[in-house]
């Protein structure tokens, strides 16, 4: 009853005192340590005592095999050498000093954040410091782990950010006394909105358009230097002047667990006292995410923003506000204000309960609102009338939307998903249906489709089946039959028949010359938007009009050329890969089946030329690294080993399974060079010598910047399905945090 008195007392008395409620938390300090701003008197030491090195534990962390561990000998260490008397415990060894008051803080926030406990496995993980936030990062190694035992990876990690920030806001951290330092913890978790026109003010040049919107609040995100980790979630309409965020909140139970309390000094906190820290601390996210999105991006106008808690049961929104510029003007983030009261002003859905928590309410907005994400943005380009201008297209490398077409079959898919809905299991009807789809479309490429499909259906050859009817109209021509026979046949190890039906399907078409082009007409196949965007700024000659050749008929000639070459026919099948490659300019693999072929029939430097080529235009990680690696092996076979050795690195950076057989093949290039080389080249040197050697260093310069260009110009332009795709493979290549935000802020495509 007593010790239900003293807690009772505890929180009545820090919710009079703190009023909405300090930010802190935490329990008593490691078994051992006591009040780390004690007297003077009282210190055995005498006031000397270790210093926390923040920046030296930093190191130890990021290249530690197993953080958790050093982290739990941290802790150990600490509580040892609490109480110790600066001298040696023994004759000959070296004095023994107590740890500073913020070793033990950090120890404390530690224990509290559930490192010593043995209920749950922790998972393995990396620590890194962004360079945006320069805060711990704790990297989860695998793919599945319990919410417990995530919850507690986010603990460890708050306990290093949050003794990483109060340092930071004392003068002298080292010599601070512990009340010093856990009133600085609750001074950076009151001010964090404080933080919002600071973090804009670091952009540079204006922000407009969807891109400067969707980079600045990306990089908002990964800046913000908060004591926990913020996850948001995040969607842009620049056009309408809306973004939305879905913040994950902080639960109570992952806040510290004592807290400081005017005339009481560091007490453990109640659960009402973390409840009520924990609520307001999270309302301060949402006035931090807002005021940061309308100082850093003038469109806005409005800010939605719903802070949700997803535990291993349910599912939770603590608050859905939409957040005018002119409300937020009425607060000033800078100082001090009532968050819970700001959004309460702007009209939001939000429960505080009577422990000062926020309850549970309903979200009153979704990520997927049409409003934030137009359906149009998703509309096929190569069926888009509308065209670019200005910078857009000279980004893009076209004047029109259609020009960044990959799929020859788009108009006869479309055509097929809304004939679907039509489709019966009658073949009257159907026929009916099929031949109104065609008059009503009117191209020459859907009427042939309907002409066959009606044929199949009355000759028996195609069931009344509205998927085997779909697929009939867009990939049901000889050309495309053809290829997936031979593509059977070379999945059954049949090289002589996938030869043939290969060939038999491409006869019809190269035999009439129908894709060799005239008067400016090139006929082109594409493996993805960003391959076409590509091609439009640097390959395209100007003036051109390019036409899209079928899938099928790139992958014919790549079947024929492997088949031929499988059975020693180098010459035919050299024929085939430099069809393929000329079709297909940007194709990784179209050019490295060329650059063998070509080697097969023993002509190596034009091998060495076409892959410099690949290299010239590489863009994805992939290509890259089988382009270094395809390199590697004929300087190998040429005896330049150092310019191999070179090209093997270079493959390493960028390949992720086949890296292996790379490391294999440089560690025997390392043996056999031996001295000489001096083990593995500096980036440097291996830059030098490939340069020295005429081989690119991809992603070229020239590559890299006609890329983000292009990715910016297709997000600006609401042209999703590219700039999706370029903006993934900017991710792969650049692998930045802020870039993957702005992936992670592009949403799906929506059902049709």
């Amino acid at each position: 009853m007593a010790e239900e008195e003293r807690t009772g007392r505890l929180g009545r008395l820090f919710a009079a005192l703190v009023n909405v409620g300090d930010e802190d938390g935490g329990e008593a300090s490691p078994e051992g340590a006591g009040p780390a701003g004690q007297d003077a008197e009282k210190d055995p030491a005498g006031g000397n005592t270790t210093v926390l090195d923040l920046e030296g534990l930093s190191r130890s962390l990021a290249s530690s095999p197993d953080p958790m561990a050093l982290l739990a000998g941290l802790v150990v260490d600490v509580r040892a050498r609490v109480g110790a008397t600066g001298a040696p415990e023994l004759p000959g060894e070296a004095p023994k000093l107590p740890p500073s008051p913020l070793e033990v803080h950090l120890a404390t926030r530690l224990v509290e954040a559930g490192l010593l406990e043995a209920d749950v496995e922790l998972p393995g993980v990396r620590v890194v410091r962004p360079r945006t936030s320069g805060l711990f990062y704790l990297r989860i190694e695998e793919e599945r782990v319990s919410y417990l035992a995530k919850l507690r990876v986010l603990q460890v990690e708050s306990a290093l950010n949050s003794v990483l920030l109060a340092s930071r806001a004392l003068a002298s951290p080292d010599d601070a006394p512990l009340d010093a330092i856990v009133r600085a913890e609750q001074r950076v978790t009151r001010s964090v909105a404080g933080q919002a026109r600071e973090v804009a003010a670091r952009l540079e040049g204006p922000v407009r358009g969807e891109w400067d919107v969707r980079y600045a609040l990306a990089y908002g995100i990964e800046a913000f230097r908060l004591p926990h980790r913020l996850t948001a979630r995040f969607r842009v309409n620049a056009r309408a002047g809306i973004a939305a965020f879905e913040l994950d909140l902080v639960p109570p139970e992952a806040w510290p667990r004592s807290a400081f309390v005017d005339g009481l000094g560091v007490v453990p906190a109640t659960e009402q006292m973390r409840r009520r820290a924990a609520g307001t601390y999270n309302a301060r996210l949402a006035a931090l995410v807002a005021g940061y999105a309308l100082a850093a991006a003038p469109e806005l106008g409005e800010v939605w923003v719903a802070g949700v808690i997803d535990t291993a049961r349910d599912h939770a929104c603590l608050y859905s506000a939409r957040i005018s510029r002119e409300a937020l003007e009425a607060f000033d983030l800078g100082g001090s204000f009532d968050p819970v009261a700001l959004l309460c002003s702007c009209g939001a859905a939000i429960s505080p309960d009577e422990t000062g928590g926020l309850a549970p309410v309903r979200q009153g907005f979704s990520l997927d609102d049409e409003t934030l994400c137009p359906r149009e943005r998703y509309d096929a380009p190569e069926l888009s009338e509308a065209t670019l201008a200005g910078e857009l297209g000279d980004a893009l490398g076209c004047w029109r939307v259609s020009d960044l077409g990959i799929d020859e079959g788009a108009r006869r898919r479309h055509v097929a998903d809304e004939l679907a809905r039509h489709l019966t299991d009658s073949t009257e009807k159907n026929v009916q249906a099929i031949l109104a789809a065609a008059r009503e479309d009117g191209h020459p490429d859907v009427i042939e489709a309907a002409r066959r499909c009606v044929s199949g259906l009355i000759d028996g050859e195609l069931e009344d089946d509205a998927l085997a009817i779909g697929e009939s109209f867009v990939e049901g021509g000889d050309l495309q039959r053809g290829c997936a026979r031979a593509r059977d046949a070379l999945l059954s190890h049949d090289l002589e028949a996938a030869g043939k039906y290969a060939t038999d399907a491409l006869l019809p078409i190269d035999g009439l010359g129908s894709f060799d082009g005239s008067d400016g007409l090139v006929w082109r196949g594409f493996g993805s938007y960003a391959d076409r965007a590509l091609y439009n700024r640097l390959v395209a000659a100007p003036g051109e009009r390019c036409a899209l050749v079928p899938a099928a008929y790139l992958e014919a000639h790549t079947i024929a050329a492997a088949s031929a070459l499988a059975r020693g026919r180098a010459e035919e099948a050299l024929e085939h890969a430099r069809r393929a490659a000329e079709v297909a300019p940007l194709s990784s693999q179209a050019s490295l089946n060329l650059a063998q072929c070509l080697e097969a029939t023993g002509d190596p430097e034009a091998a060495g030329r076409e892959l410099c080529r690949l290299l010239s235009l590489a863009h994805d990680p992939e290509s890259i690294g089988l382009g270094y690696l395809g390199m590697a092996q004929l300087q190998w076979q040429g005896g330049h080993v150092l310019t191999a050795q070179a090209c093997y690195q270079r493959a390493t950076r960028h390949l992720g399974a086949p890296a292996l057989v790379a490391r294999l093949a440089m560690a025997a290039l390392i043996g056999q060079v031996g001295v000489s080389a001096g083990g593995e080249l500096s980036p440097e040197q291996a830059d030098s010598l490939l340069e020295a050697a005429g081989i690119p260093l991809a992603p070229t310069e020239t590559v890299s910047a006609a890329f983000l260009e292009a990715t910016r110009a297709a997000t600006d332009a609401g042209i999703f399905r590219v700039a999706r795709d370029l903006l993934r493979k900017l991710c792969m290549i650049s692998r930045d945090d802020v870039y993957f935000g702005m992936l992670r802020s592009v949403e799906d495509e929506p059902d049709r």
